[in-house]
């Protein structure tokens, strides 16, 4: 009874991938110039859930046993690469390309090569648990599947490092083009690809304990996870309209008189511009607007913030938000912390909360009753 549960849900996996796969290849998109290479991501998505298909039904069709050890290395392979390199492109969208793409695949290519000469040539013993290769370690086709097995594994390590590299790169990028980054830090991708990991750990670990339970609830996880994933995956447009000014490359700038004589302003003039006039305070500025504000480059103002006042643009246009609030909030106590949210150029009450206790270490709330209370003493 337990085996035929395993089976359906085997079944479950392969139709919901197919369908994802097809969803996924003919999600209709806007047509803008950045999003080539989100496109790009989508086709090897696509592709990431048909190998998973594919591979599913192939191990269905065997029929004999819970585990297909190669099918599953090839599975995970596979997915670890189409689905880091996906997800990645989503941060850094000139990161992907073709070529690099079929580099990672040359190993696992070769694997399936090697795989069906050895089978052709020493057999194929039966391999599904720990038990089966202690006893057969010393036979060719077992040491192939056992080198591969630890070269997936490296893999893993090695894309995830790949990934929390490039996530810092965007975080990076965003602080210094955004003031307000909270709902652009496409903390979903983070999630997805750490929860793509997690179930690959636990098939890794499958791969070791003879237990059908087990296998069961990775498999139906896993149904559920590669459902929300692609579902989660095709939204990405909506959020692309906010940065698709940050993914562009930062043309080059003619340099014309004005903007020569701009540029060789000393940065405290530009900085009090920016003060005086309350520039700060602009509602979902970003660096862009700045700069053409003040009639220089975007990067020459990035520089500027970064050389001169030692952070990123986030964190400098919220510090002078966080300074004008405080003063705000001495000088008009009456007004309300959304008013003066909404006024020193917050879109959001909740973040202005975090942004005021991440510099003063309070909240706005703690930190205006003491200053009142000193007042009145």
């Amino acid at each position: 009874m337990e085996y035929h549960v395993y089976l359906i849900v085997n079944i479950a996996l392969a139709i919901s991938c197919a369908i994802m796969s097809l969803i996924i290849l003919f999600f209709p998109l806007p047509e803008k110039e950045g999003l080539k290479n989100y496109i790009i991501s989508l086709r090897l998505m696509s592709l990431a859930y048909f190998s998973l298909f594919v591979l599913t039904s192939i191990d269905l069709l065997t029929g004999n046993s819970i585990v297909n050890f190669p099918i599953v290395l090839i599975g995970i392979s596979c997915q670890t690469i189409f689905f880091s390199f996906s997800l990645i492109n989503l941060m850094n969208s000139h990161f992907v390309n073709r070529v690099y793409v079929i580099k990672f695949l040359i190993p696992t290519l070769l694997f399936v090569i090697l795989l069906f000469v050895f089978e052709k040539m020493w057999g194929n013993p039966r391999l599904e648990f720990l038990d089966d290769f202690v006893s057969n370690y010393d036979h060719p086709t077992a040491i192939l599947n056992m080198a591969f097995f630890l070269f997936c594994i490296v893999q893993l390590i090695f894309l995830s490092a790949l990934f929390i590299s490039e996530t810092k790169k965007y975080e990076l990028k965003l602080d210094n083009y955004f003031a307000d980054t909270f709902q652009l830090q496409l903390n979903w991708v983070r999630y997805c690809f750490y929860g793509a990991v997690a179930f690959c750990m636990l098939v890794v670990v499958s791969l070791f304990f003879s237990s059908l339970t087990f296998s069961l609830v990775i498999t139906g996880v896993n149904t559920v996870f590669y459902t929300v994933f692609g579902l989660c995956y095709i939204q990405y447009p909506r959020t692309y309209r906010y940065i698709a000014p940050m993914m562009v490359a930062t043309p080059t700038i003619r340099i014309n008189e004005v903007e020569t004589k701009f540029r060789n302003v000393p940065w405290s003039k530009h900085k009090s511009i920016i003060i005086d006039n309350k520039y700060y305070t602009r509602p979902e500025i970003d660096i862009e607007e700045m700069a053409q504000y003040l009639k220089i480059g975007r990067s020459t103002l990035s520089g500027y913030i970064n050389r001169e006042e030692k952070m990123s643009f986030r964190s400098w246009v919220n510090t002078l938000r966080v300074e004008e609030a405080q003063r705000i909030m001495i000088t008009r106590p009456n007004l309300s912390l959304i008013q003066v949210s909404e006024g020193v150029g917050f879109s959001e009450p909740s973040n202005f909360s975090r942004q005021f206790k991440s510099i003063t270490h309070q909240s706005p709330l703690e930190w205006k009753r003491k200053q009142l209370k000193k007042r009145k003493e």
